[in-house]
C-alpha cells in the first residue's frame, strides 16, 4: 500500500487505481495539493514493462487558453530532461494526451523501464512572457522490481556467551529498496535492527541484527525476511542462519542439597557440568584443599568428619571458571552419656546431668527406672530430694530424635545411658528365685537369692540347710553340680552388709524330678505274617513325677476307640525317692479286627511316648506285615484321545516286593518299547507301582486293562479302563473342614476326572426357603465359600467341570453357620427374686435359635459356677422367662442366652437386680401391643371429640351471625334497597360458604398484608393485630372470591354478606383479645375510606353505627370467627388475609386499573420480593364488572365503576 508523504496536503485527496489485463496494479496514485492550487504532488509505481498515465489537471481548465506553454519534464540521478512539450512527446515510449478545454495533460508511457522511467517526473504550465510557473504538478514514479535474494553475513560463526555478535542481512537490486525484518524461529515477533537502505537498486539495502547469544541460543535458527512493493503480500524472501554458541559450564550437584545422609551409610556426591565445549573434567575440593576429579565422589561408610561443604568446580576454555557447593549434613541418633554410678546416704539429694549429643536435636531427653514404669521425668536432668532405699536402681536418660536421610523414609532413633544410683542402707525383704525349685536328677540346679531393697554396700548371701547351720556358700547363688533325690530339702538365705542383715530369712523347698527313663526299649524292626494273632508291644520307664504313656501310628496317637487296639498300663512306686515306674502295652485286638488277626493295615511305625513334667522319651519299632498284595490307587480309570500316549498306573501294597503283568482282555501284554512299554517302581511304605505305557492310542486300544501284582503271600488283579477323554464325574464324600459365622471351608473326594487335570469344582448352597447361590472354587479343595448369613441351614451340592462338560451335582450335605456372638442380644429386665428364689428375665425378638446360661455366686464365695441345665428361649415374641433357683438361694445370680447349636457362642452376661418381689411385667398388665392400640385409640378419641365441639361452636356463631344480618335487613330495609354492597369475596370450595374452611390457615399470618392498604386513613389492623411498625393495615383481599352464590342468593343478595368464615388456627384462640390493648375506634367504619376504593355499594352502610366493644367473649379473642369482620361491623370492608401467593390464579389484569400490589409492596413491605407478590387473574373478555375466573376452584370477583 503506498501513502502519501507527510509533506503533502491533506486537502484534497485522490486514489486512482487502474488495472492492466494481468490483473495486477498498473497505477496506484496518491494526490495531494499543498501550495494554493497550482501545485501538486503524486508517487506513482509501475512494475518494469508495464504501462502507466501519469496526470497533469487543472482545476481551471481556461489556463491553457491564455497563451502560455505547457510540458512534461523527467529528473532522474541528478539530469533533468523534457519528454514533452505540448502536444509533442520526446520518446517514442511517451504520448500524452492534451485536452485543453477539460484540463487534461496526461503523459502515458509504455514498457516502463528502470533505468529510463524510475524518477520524478513534472507536469509545469508556463505563463507566456514572464515564464512564471503557473501549474505544477510532480509524480515520483518508481518502477517496482523485486528485490534479490537475501545473504546473511556471516555464513559461518561461533559465537561465545554473552559476547555481542552482529548479523547482517543484505539484499539489492530491487526498487524500491525493500524492507528486511528478524525473527526468530518460533516466533512471529519483530526482533530489533538497523535498516540502511541502499538508495537504488544497484546498491544493497542491509539490516544488522544485534544479539547477545546465551546458552538458549545455541542451536537457535534466526531468519530474515526481505520484502517490497513489487511483491505481494503473501510473497517474501527470506535467509536463515543456525547459531552455534559456546557457554560457559552449568554445573548441577547433588543429588540432592544439602544431601543428609545416617552416620556409617555409603554417600555418593555427583557433579554434572553442562558446557560447550565440554569440560574435561570436574574438580571437587572442601576447605580449598584438592580431593578429586571424577564426577561422582563415594563414601563407603560416612563419619561425623565427613560432614561439611564441597565445592565442584569446572572450567571449558571460555575464561570463566564455574563452580557450585552442596552440604554434606551426616545425621546421627543420640550418643547419651553420663556418670555410672552415685553413692549416696539416705536423705541426701541427688542432681545427674545428662549429655547429649545428636543430629537432629533430640525431639525428646527423659529420665526412666529400671523395673518401675511410673517412673518418668522430662529434661536432661535427675533430680531427687531426700532419698531413700526405694530411689536405689539403675536410671536411664533416654533421648529420640528423628531422621529425615534424602531419598528415605523418616525414621527414630533411641540413645540412652544408664546410672546406677546406690543408696547406702541395709539388705530388705529377702527372696529366693524360683520360688518353687525343680531340679532334675543328674542336672545343675542353681538358687538365686536377693533383697528388696537389695542394700548397699553389696551384701553377702549365706545359704544353709533345714535343721543345719552349717554354711553351704556365700555367694548370691547356690548351684547344685548335679542333683539327686538327696538333695531335696528346704534351703535358707539370709543377705547382710555392714549397715545390718536380712530379717528374717528366705527359705525354698527343693524337690527333685526325675525325667521319663526307657527301661525296655522296642525292637527296631519286627517282621510278622498276616492273620497272626496275639501280637503285643510292651513298652516300660521309670520317672518322677509319674510320666504318661501314649502309643503312636506313623505320628498318630492310637486309641482303643478305634477298635483295632487295647492298651494297658501297669505302675508302682519304688522307694524313697518317689519316681514311679509305668509299663504300657500295646495289643493288637479289638472289635474291628476278625479273631484279633494282623491285618496289612497294621504295617508301619509304631513309637511309645513316655512324658513328665520334665520332658518326654520313647522308643520306637518298624512293624512290617507279610501279606499278598492289596490295591493303593484310584481311579481305577484314565482317559485319552486318539493318538496320544496313555501311561495307566497301577499301585500295590504288599510284603515281599510283588511283581507285575498286564493284560488287555485275555492276552498277556508284552513291553516292545515301541507301542508298549512298562516300568516298575518301589514307593514307600511297602507300596509298589507300575506304569504301563500306551504310544499313539488307536480304538483298538481302549478297553479294560488288567494289572496283575503277585509275591509269595499270594497276588492281586485290579481292572483299569481306558477310555475316550469325557466330562468328570461327581464328586462325593463331602465334609466339612471349617465351619464359620459367615462362611463355611467344604472338602469332597474328587472322582475320575475325565482325562482333564485342569478340572475345576462349583459348590451350590441352598438354603430351606428354595434360595441358592453359586461358588467358583477352581481347583480349590477344601473351598472356602462365604459370605454367608448367620445361623443359616444350607444343602451344600459340588459339580466338576472341565472342557467336555459339568458333571451331576454330588449328593447334597446339610451344615448350619454359626452364630455371631455380637448379634446375640442381652437378657433385658433381670431381676432376682428373693422371696421365691426365682430369676426373671425378658429377652426380645431374634432370628436365633438360643438358650440360656445361668451362672450362681453363693454368699461369701468369689466363684461363680454354672446351673448344669440350659434354659430354652422362646424368641417370637418378647419372652418373659422364670427360673426357679431352688432350696440355696444365692448372693448373685446372671444370664446369658448361647446359640443352641455351639455351646460356646454366647453373648454378654446380664447382672440380676435383687428384689423382693417381681416387678409386674408386660403379661401381667397388658402386652406392649395392646398398650400402643390403647393409647391410639384414647388418641383419635379426643380427636373426635375436638372435632364435633369446634363444629357446635361454628354452627352457634353461624346462627348468631344470621340472626343480626335478619334483624338489620328488616330494621334497614327502607335503606339498603336500590344498591347491594359488593359480596364478600368467599371461596367456591363447598357449597356452604360458611362451613368452607380453605382459608382458615392463612387467617392470622401477620406476614401477610392486604391491598389497598395505602388509601386508608385508618389503620385497619389486619387478623386482630396491633399494628406495630409494619405496615400490615389494609384489606381487599381478591383471591377465593366469590361468584353466583351457591346457596341460592343472587349476585346482588345480601345473603353471602353474612356468610362470615371461622378462624382456622387453634393457636390463637388463647390469646387476649386486641381490644384490651387498642383504641376501639381502630376498626371503625369510615365512609370516606370504603369510598375511596372507587367500589360503589358501600356508601349505602355509611349511615350504620360502628359495632361497639361487647364484652370479652370466645369473639373477643385473637383466631375466632367474630374476628374476620372488621371491628364486628359487617359492612366494613372484608377483613380477609390472603392465602399464600402459590394459590393466586395467574397475574393482576384488570383493564385500565392500576396492579394495587406495586404500591403496596413498594411502601409498606419493602423486604418482600417481587416475586412472592399475590398475583390475580381476571378474564377481560366478560363484559360484566365481574370477573370469574376459569377454575372452579379459585374465583375471583371483582367489581370496577368508571
Amino acid at each position: 500500500m503506498n501513502i502519501c508523504k507527510d509533506r503533502l496536503h491533506p486537502g484534497e485527496d485522490r486514489l486512482r487505481q487502474n488495472e492492466v489485463d494481468e490483473g495486477v496494479w498498473a497505477l496506484t496514485m496518491c494526490v495531494c495539493v499543498t501550495v494554493g492550487a497550482n501545485r501538486r504532488e503524486e508517487v506513482a509505481d509501475v512494475r518494469e514493462g508495464q504501462d502507466v498515465t501519469l496526470e497533469c489537471r487543472f482545476n481551471n481548465p481556461a489556463l491553457l487558453s491564455t497563451g502560455g506553454q505547457i510540458y512534461w519534464m523527467r529528473q532522474r540521478n541528478g539530469e533533468k530532461d523534457n519528454v514533452a512539450i505540448g502536444d509533442t512527446p520526446f520518446d517514442r515510449s511517451y504520448t500524452v494526451d492534451l485536452e485543453a478545454s477539460e484540463g487534461r495533460y496526461d503523459l502515458r508511457i509504455s514498457r516502463a523501464t528502470y533505468e529510463r522511467d524510475n524518477g520524478m517526473f513534472e507536469c509545469r504550465f508556463k505563463e507566456a512572457g514572464t515564464g512564471s510557473d503557473l501549474h505544477t504538478t510532480t509524480v515520483n514514479l518508481t518502477v517496482l522490481i523485486p528485490p534479490g535474494s537475501p545473504r546473511i553475513q556471516p555464513e559461518q560463526l561461533t559465537a561465545t556467551e554473552k559476547q555481542p555478535l552482529d548479523l547482517v542481512c543484505s539484499s539489492k537490486g530491487g526498487s524500491p529498496d525493500p524492507q528486511i525484518t528478524w525473527y526468530q524461529k518460533g516466533s512471529e515477533k519483530h526482533l530489533d535492527s538497523v535498516l540502511k537502505p541502499g538508495g537504488g537498486r544497484d546498491f544493497p539495502t542491509t539490516s544488522v541484527l544485534t544479539i547477545i547469544p546465551g546458552k538458549d541460543d545455541d542451536g537457535a535458527e534466526y531468519r530474515c525476511v526481505v520484502w517490497n512493493r513489487a511483491l505481494t503480500d503473501n510473497e517474501k524472501m527470506e535467509a536463515t542462519i543456525t547459531l552455534n554458541v559456546n557457554y560457559y559450564p552449568r554445573i548441577t550437584i547433588g543429588p540432592e542439597n544439602p544431601l543428609r545422609v545416617e552416620l556409617d551409610r555409603p554417600a555418593t556426591l555427583t557433579c554434572t557440568a553442562d558446557a560447550k565445549p565440554p569440560v574435561s573434567n570436574v574438580r571437587w575440593t572442601r576447605g580449598g584443599r584438592f580431593i578429586d576429579t571424577r564426577n561422582t565422589f563415594s563414601f563407603e561408610h560416612i563419619t561425623m568428619d565427613d560432614a561439611g561443604r564441597y565445592v565442584c568446580q569446572a572450567d571449558n576454555g571460555l575464561g570463566t571458571l564455574r563452580e557450585a557447593e552442596v552440604t554434606l549434613d551426616v545425621l546421627y541418633g543420640p550418643k547419651v552419656s553420663v556418670i555410672s554410678s552415685k553413692d549416696v546416704d539416705e536423705g541426701d539429694d541427688i542432681e545427674i546431668t545428662c549429655n547429649v549429643t545428636a543430629n537432629p536435636a533430640p525431639v525428646t531427653v527423659e529420665w526412666l527406672k529400671e523395673g518401675d514404669d511410673l517412673f518418668r521425668l522430662s529434661g536432661d536432668i535427675l533430680r531427687l530430694h531426700g532419698v531413700a532405699a526405694v530411689n536405689q536402681g539403675n536410671y536411664v536418660c533416654r533421648a529420640v530424635n528423628i531422621l529425615n536421610p534424602t531419598n528415605a523414609d523418616p525414621s527414630d532413633r533411641i540413645g540412652n545411658a544408664t546410672v546406677a544410683i546406690r543408696v547406702r542402707h541395709a539388705p530388705g525383704r529377702t527372696y529366693i528365685t524360683p520360688a518353687e525349685p525343680i531340679a532334675v536328677q543328674g542336672e545343675q540346679s542353681t538358687l538365686t537369692c536377693g533383697a528388696d531393697p537389695p542394700g548397699w554396700p553389696i551384701p553377702s548371701y549365706r545359704w544353709w540347710r533345714h535343721n543345719s547351720e552349717t554354711t553351704l556358700t556365700m555367694g548370691e547363688n547356690f548351684t547344685i553340680p548335679r542333683a539327686s533325690h538327696n538333695d531335696e530339702g528346704i534351703y535358707y538365705c539370709q543377705p547382710s552388709n555392714r549397715l545390718g542383715k536380712s530379717t528374717p530369712a528366705a527359705s525354698v523347698h527343693v524337690r527333685v524330678h526325675q525325667p521319663p527313663r526307657i527301661l525296655g526299649k522296642l525292637q527296631e524292626t519286627a517282621i510278622h505274617r498276616v492273620t497272626e494273632t496275639g501280637l503285643s508291644l510292651t513298652c516300660r520307664a521309670q520317672g518322677k513325677p509319674e510320666p504318661s504313656i501314649r502309643w503312636l501310628k506313623d505320628g498318630e496317637e492310637l486309641s482303643p476307640a478305634d477298635g483295632y487296639y487295647d492298651i494297658l498300663v501297669e505302675q508302682s512306686s519304688l522307694g524313697q525317692s518317689n519316681a514311679y515306674t509305668v509299663q504300657s502295652t500295646l495289643q493288637f485286638k479289638g472289635t474291628l479286627r476278625f479273631k484279633d488277626q494282623l491285618l496289612p493295615r497294621d504295617r508301619g511305625t509304631y513309637q511309645c511316648v513316655f512324658k513328665n513334667d520334665v520332658r518326654e522319651a520313647s522308643s520306637s519299632q518298624l512293624l512290617r506285615i507279610e501279606h499278598s498284595p492289596t490295591i493303593a490307587h484310584k481311579p481305577n480309570k484314565v482317559a485319552f484321545d486318539v493318538g496320544e500316549d496313555a501311561r495307566l498306573e497301577c499301585r500295590m501294597q504288599a510284603y515281599p516286593e510283588p511283581t507285575f503283568q498286564w493284560l488287555l482282555g485275555p492276552n498277556f501284554i508284552e513291553p516292545d518299547g515301541t507301542h508298549y512299554d512298562k516300568n516298575d517302581t518301589t514307593l514307600v511304605d511297602d507300596v509298589y507301582a507300575s506304569v504301563l505305557t500306551v504310544y499313539g492310542v488307536t480304538e483298538a486300544d481302549y478297553g479294560s486293562y488288567t494289572c496283575k501284582s503277585k509275591n509269595d503271600m499270594g497276588d492281586y488283579k485290579t481292572i483299569i479302563t481306558l477310555q475316550k477323554k469325557s466330562r468328570p464325574e461327581s464328586p462325593a464324600k463331602l465334609r466339612i473342614m471349617n465351619l464359620g459365622t459367615d462362611f463355611v471351608e467344604l472338602a469332597w473326594d474328587e472322582s475320575f476326572n475325565g482325562g482333564f487335570p485342569e478340572t475345576i469344582f462349583n459348590v451350590e448352597a441352598e438354603t430351606s426357603d428354595g434360595k441358592s447361590m453359586s461358588h467358583d472354587c477352581q481347583k480349590k479343595n477344601p473351598c472356602k465359600i462365604r459370605p454367608l448369613p448367620q445361623q443359616t441351614s444350607f444343602k451344600l451340592k459340588v459339580k466338576a467341570s472341565n472342557i467336555k462338560g459339568d458333571s451331576d451335582f454330588s449328593e447334597a450335605l446339610d451344615v448350619m453357620t454359626l452364630v455371631d456372638m455380637e448379634s446375640i442380644p442381652e437378657p433385658q429386665e433381670v431381676y432376682l427374686e428373693k422371696s421365691g428364689k426365682v430369676l426373671s428375665f425378658r429377652v426380645l425378638p431374634t432370628d436365633l435359635m438360643l438358650r440360656g446360661q445361668v451362672e450362681l455366686r453363693k454368699t461369701g464365695s468369689d466363684e461363680w459356677f454354672t446351673m448344669k441345665e440350659y434354659i430354652p428361649i422362646s424368641t417370637d415374641s418378647h419372652d418373659q422367662g422364670k427360673i426357679s433357683l431352688g432350696d440355696d438361694m444365692p448372693e448373685e445370680a446372671r444370664i446369658r442366652f448361647c446359640s443352641v447349636f455351639a455351646e460356646n457362642t454366647c453373648g454378654n452376661f446380664q447382672l440380676a437386680k435383687s428384689v423382693d418381689y417381681l416387678p409386674a411385667t408386660p403379661s401381667q398388665a397388658m402386652s406392649m401391643q395392646h398398650m400402643v392400640a390403647i393409647i391410639v385409640g384414647c388418641v383419635v378419641f379426643v380427636a373426635v371429640v375436638a372435632l364435633v365441639f369446634l363444629c357446635c361452636c361454628c354452627r352457634r356463631r353461624n346462627s348468631k351471625l344470621k340472626n343480626k344480618t335478619a334483624d338489620m335487613e328488616v330494621s334497614h330495609r327502607g335503606v339498603v334497597t336500590q344498591q347491594a354492597p359488593p359480596p364478600p369475596y368467599y371461596t367456591v370450595g363447598m357449597d356452604n360458604k360458611g362451613l368452607d374452611g380453605s382459608l382458615d390457615t392463612g387467617l392470622d399470618d401477620p406476614s401477610k398484608t392486604a391491598i389497598y392498604s395505602s388509601q386508608q386513613y385508618h389503620s385497619y389492623n389486619q387478623n386482630g393485630h396491633i399494628n406495630s411498625g409494619q405496615n400490615n393495615n389494609g384489606m381487599g383481599y381478591m383471591d377465593n372470591s366469590y361468584s353466583n352464590s351457591n346457596n341460592g342468593g343472587s349476585v346482588n343478595s345480601q345473603e353471602s354478606l353474612w356468610q362470615v368464615k371461622g378462624h382456622g388456627d387453634p393457636q390463637m384462640t388463647g390469646q387476649m383479645s386486641p381490644h384490651m390493648s387498642q383504641d376501639p375506634r381502630a376498626h371503625q367504619y369510615d365512609p370516606m375510606v370504603h369510598g375511596g376504593y372507587g367500589i360503589t355499594g358501600y356508601d349505602d352502610y355509611s349511615h350504620y353505627p360502628p359495632a361497639g366493644h361487647q364484652g370479652q367473649g370466645m369473639d373477643d379473642y385473637q383466631g375466632s370467627r367474630g374476628s374476620y369482620m372488621a371491628n364486628g361491623d359487617p359492612y366494613a370492608a372484608v377483613n380477609k388475609p390472603r392465602k399464600r401467593s402459590d394459590h393466586m390464579d395467574g397475574s393482576y389484569d384488570v383493564s385500565g386499573m392500576p396492579d394495587p400490589y406495586i404500591d403496596h409492596y413498594d411502601q409498606g413491605a419493602p423486604e418482600m420480593h417481587a416475586d412472592n407478590k399475590p398475583q390475580i387473574s381476571f378474564d377481560e373478555s366478560l363484559e360484566s364488572g365481574y370477573s370469574t375466573p376459569n377454575s372452579r376452584n379459585r374465583r375471583v370477583i371483582r367489581e370496577i365503576i368508571v
